[in-house]
């Protein structure tokens, strides 16, 4: 992109010019504020590559300089001003000249979910990561981000970005044709637009609008809408809450239920039941089984977000929705992992004879593959239930931490005890975890 000028444009901030310190060395700060765990992981990642791209697709006339700040970043979607608040609070202890924050959290604003936030004023912008979705998210990030502080860089009214998507029409007219896929991709987005066009966002689109006076603060505000983004976002913290966690800490649920499937493997009455109800018994089976499981770890943990406690009905069921969700895909894989095991010891253990003498008068013609799969299925869904079921999970601390509730909890306590440090510490600078990347 063409030089912008950064000093001229951010004569309004209320720290003075925002960039004229660094701009006299050829040299700009961008500092990543992610919130533990899933966003920090993307924020390291992408801290390596950064100082190329924004200095390729942003401002070539500028080198960059990227630090990685983790930070619990309290507050929820009614809290989205204070955590750009705390942002803007690193930004100035920093010295930075621009800072964006990362949270896994969703954010709700005026009625609407919100994925990116950027305020042009006081340099600072966020991106809430659950609305981008599930597939290819880091790449997404990464588009967004670079949107993000061209938005900051360059300016965010309609002239500013006109002139940016001038900039990226002359950018792609003079590329190499040996231009990889990825960089086409990053040249080819809209000057509005936060991330590439891909079939996710036409089937659930993000639209950039301009928030109410109310909010001055932010300049630009980038929304999902639709009951596509809905979609999207839950599928997102699912992400987030890492179901796969859950998995491996059930091993003792899936030992149980391993142990009652061996027990039903060799039972006739079994069968019996199976060839009697049909395929849509067995499939309501199973239904039901996977069902019970999850309604029992939300119960016996204690999983379950009250409106009253946390003070809004819409944060509450959103929570619960991925809680249940996050659930059903760690007990959905479980119950695969275990039907796995159940018809391997069905072919394995069992000799053909016992199948010849017990089973084949109950079906009425000679066993095939497929019925020992019928079999397998039939015995998981009573193994899960009958086994399983009431078994627990291992470690506490692991089931807690998939749930959006419990994990802003603990990093709001986190945060607190963070802040009553420094308070203590009159005058010293907290290191923040900063890792610099040039």
């Amino acid at each position: 992109m063409s030089p912008s000028g950064a000093g001229e444009k951010q004569a309004g901030s209320p720290d003075g010019p925002r960039s004229t310190r660094s701009t006299q060395s050829g040299t700009l700060t961008l500092g990543l504020l992610p919130a533990p765990d899933m966003p920090e992981r993307i924020a390291s990642e992408l801290a390596d590559e950064l100082p190329n791209l924004l200095s390729s697709q942003i401002d070539d006339s500028i080198s960059w300089e990227v630090s990685v700040i983790t930070d619990p970043l309290t507050g929820d979607w009614r809290g989205a001003p204070e955590i750009l608040d705390e942002v803007y609070e690193h930004k100035q202890r920093k010295g930075l000249d621009y800072a964006i924050c990362l949270t896994d959290l969703p954010v709700f604003r005026g009625g609407r979910f919100v994925v990116a936030d950027a305020s042009e004023r006081r340099g600072i912008g966020g991106i809430s990561l659950p609305i981008l979705g599930v597939t290819l998210l880091r790449r997404r990030v990464r588009e967004a981000m670079l949107q993000l502080v061209s938005e900051l860089h360059e300016g965010t009214s309609e002239s500013d970005r006109d002139r940016e998507q001038r900039g990226r029409e002359q950018q792609n007219d003079g590329a190499d044709d040996g231009t990889s896929d990825e960089q086409e991709s990053l040249r080819g987005g809209g000057a509005r637009q936060l991330i590439g066009n891909r079939i996710t966002e036409r089937l659930a689109p993000i639209k950039r609008i301009t928030p109410s006076d109310e909010e001055m603060d932010v300049d630009v505000r980038y929304i999902s809408p639709g009951r596509g983004g809905y979609l999207r976002l839950l599928a997102g913290m699912v992400l987030a809450n890492r179901p796969w966690s859950l998995f491996t800490i059930m091993k003792s649920a899936l030992a149980a239920a391993f142990a009652t499937g061996a027990y039903v493997l060799v039972t006739p009455s079994i069968w019996q039941l199976g060839y009697s109800g049909g395929l849509a018994r067995m499939f309501a089976l199973m239904v039901v089984a996977l069902a019970a499981m999850v309604v029992w770890f939300i119960l016996s943990h204690d999983l379950w977000e009250r409106s009253s406690e946390r003070g809004s009905r819409r944060e509450a069921s959103l929570y619960n929705g991925a809680t249940a969700l996050t659930l059903c895909v760690a007990v959905l894989f479980s119950y695969i992992v275990l039907y796995v095991l159940i018809l391997l010891a069905a072919l394995i253990f069992i000799e053909p004879g016992f199948f010849q003498t017990n089973i084949q008068p109950i079906v009425g013609r000679p066993l095939s593959p497929l019925d020992h799969a019928i079999l397998a299925w039939m015995t998981s869904s009573l193994a899960l239930v009958a086994g399983a079921l009431g078994s627990g999970l291992e470690d506490e601390e692991t089931v807690l931490r998939a749930t959006y509730g419990y994990r802003q909890r603990r990093r709001a306590e986190e945060y607190q005890k963070r802040r009553r440090a420094e308070e203590s510490e009159e005058g010293s600078q907290p290191d923040g975890g900063s890792v610099t990347r040039g």
